[in-house]
């Protein structure tokens, strides 16, 4: 299957993508179709003609885009090495922090210790099974609840999108509402005119609303026919849940370990509040080294996800319905080339972001100790660098596509997805926000019945054990987050789904054209700008 993306040495699938990757750079000619002419896929020239030979006739600079072709991608080679390397090393020292935190811990559990057990600043924390039953019951049921709303998906995809799309309006203005009732003008103000202005927005596309629904349709189906882009979200789920334990136990030996030769304590400042600070910056060091890690391992974990899951994707628009076909695991290769010759572009867009938010880190450090001038202005450059940080994930979410289908580069990626972002930028921003409505809602309504569902279950079966509100409260609030994360093992797949096939249409109609032209059909006729391509 890696073949369907890198072209390998032998001829067929290297020239069904020669024409793919050169498409963002000489751009194409508006009469590069012709409605009346017949798929030339069914010409039976052997694997090559079902994807390329056909367009000979209709491009003239065919063999410009088969020379770069063949200059690019010759055959599959890593990208981006010093990212994967860098991102080694740093493995190494985590690994070297976690070992040292880790011991510590042990070393002090095996001390005799000397707190009274009858001092109420010491926190007894037990889980029983009972609670462990409820929380893996809900886990359960809430992913079965993401199946049953993916089919849903699937057969009402326009409804779905027209319900959630005036939901997400009526949140705008019942949240003005609720603040204007506690007297939150200000905020009740800036909702009501966001409210507003996204009323305007959904009357201007809803002649787009069709297009998004078959986009829906189209992409819940092959989730379902490719189950192992889910099976891959909860393999994915598992080791983020075990990277984030492990982090955690190694950030509180770190601590312990060298909490007192860096002279930390407690201070205060001269308006009486208590911050944290250290006379020696080994423990700071530390603790920043840290949060970058997991920031960028974190990023690297949900990247392999989603490109991935892009590769299942692309291999069915290019391959499904050809002599080439999709292959027996189209998952596993998919993988396999997001952890080989991908794994360099996958460092390398991560560690863009991991530093991005290290340092939205460090300035909310900054804006918490510090009352004055220098809080406030941190507290700004804070929110400035989130909004940044929000675009470059938005746009490494199209770059990855780009990586999983070509085997670019990260720095040829970006490139190519700003082109794309150009001409389709306006048409993806609205695509995505007509079915990331429907993937935000579902997960809320699921996670607010996963929060039903466990609020019903302590008070049927662990009402003698659990009788504090707070604690119930607190419960009640895990099941709903539980809701949420196992939805999102579903939602991120069609998300991923959606962001390839419009990359793919955008950048090679024709592509679908010859292997579905039914759906092509269906699609030219909801968004005529498909014959263009870019």
């Amino acid at each position: 299957m890696s073949q369907s993306y890198y072209p390998p040495p032998y001829p067929p699938p290297q020239q069904y993508y020669s024409p793919q990757q050169p498409q963002y750079y000489p751009p194409q000619t508006a009469g590069s179709y012709s409605y009346n002419q017949p798929p030339t896929y069914e010409q039976k020239h052997g694997q090559e003609e079902n994807y390329n030979h056909g367009r000979e006739e209709n491009y003239a600079d065919y063999q410009v885009h088969n020379t770069v072709a063949e200059k690019w991608n010759k055959k599959p080679r890593f990208q981006d090495l010093w990212a994967i390397i860098l991102f080694m090393i740093h493995l190494i020292g985590f690994a070297v922090l976690s070992y040292t935190g880790i011991n510590e811990l042990i070393n002090k559990k095996n001390q005799p210790s000397n707190t009274n057990p009858n001092n109420s600043d010491n926190i007894n924390i037990n889980i029983s099974s009972n609670i462990i039953t409820l929380l893996v019951i809900v886990g359960i049921f809430g992913f079965v609840l993401s199946l049953l709303y993916m089919l849903l998906m699937q057969r009402f995809p326009k409804p779905l999108i027209k319900v959630t799309l005036y939901l997400s309006i009526a949140f705008y203005f019942v949240a003005a509402a609720a603040y204007a009732y506690f007297r939150q003008y200000i905020a009740a103000i800036l909702l009501a005119i966001f409210g507003i202005f996204y009323l305007f927005c959904a009357f201007t596309w809803r002649d787009r609303i069709p297009f998004a629904a078959i986009m829906l349709e189209t992409v819940t189906t092959l989730t379902k026919k490719y189950y192992g882009t889910i099976i891959m979200g909860l393999v994915g789920l598992v080791i983020q849940v075990g990277w984030t334990i492990l982090w955690i136990i190694t950030l509180i030996g770190a601590k312990d370990k060298f909490y007192e030769s860096s002279g930390c304590g407690e201070t205060q400042n001269v308006k009486g509040r208590s911050s944290f600070s250290c006379s020696q910056p080994t423990l700071y060091l530390i603790v920043l080294y840290l949060v970058f890690s997991y920031y960028w391992t974190s990023q690297v974990i949900k990247t392999i996800i989603h490109v991935t899951d892009s590769g299942v994707f692309a291999t069915f628009y290019f391959l499904e319905g050809t002599p080439s076909g999709t292959g027996s695991t189209p998952t596993l290769s998919s993988l396999k080339r997001a952890c080989t010759t991908s794994i360099g572009s996958v460092c390398y867009g991560s560690l863009i972001i991991a530093i991005l938010s290290t340092t939205r880190f460090i300035l909310r450090s900054i804006a918490r100790s510090d009352d004055d001038a220098c809080g406030f202005i941190a507290a700004c450059l804070e929110c400035l660098l989130s909004w940044i940080e929000q675009l470059v994930e938005y746009f490494n979410h199209y770059a990855y596509v780009q990586v999983a289908i070509y085997g670019k580069s990260y720095c040829d990626a970006a490139k190519d997805t700003w082109r794309l972002i150009k001409e389709r930028g306006v048409d993806a921003i609205i695509n995505d926000n007509l079915v990331g409505n429907v993937l935000v809602m579902g997960a809320v309504f699921i996670g607010a019945l996963c929060a039903l569902f466990g609020f019903g279950y302590i008070r049927l079966f662990l009402s003698n054990d659990i009788v504090d509100n707070n604690a119930i409260l607190i419960l009640v609030l895990i099941c709903f987050f539980f809701g949420l994360v196992m939805t999102g093992v579903i939602t991120n797949v069609i998300d991923s789904g959606v962001t390839t096939t419009f990359v793919a249409l955008s950048e090679s109609p024709d592509a679908l054209k010859r292997t579905k032209p039914q759906l092509f059909e269906r699609i030219r006729r909801e968004w005529p700008r498909v014959v263009q391509g870019i």
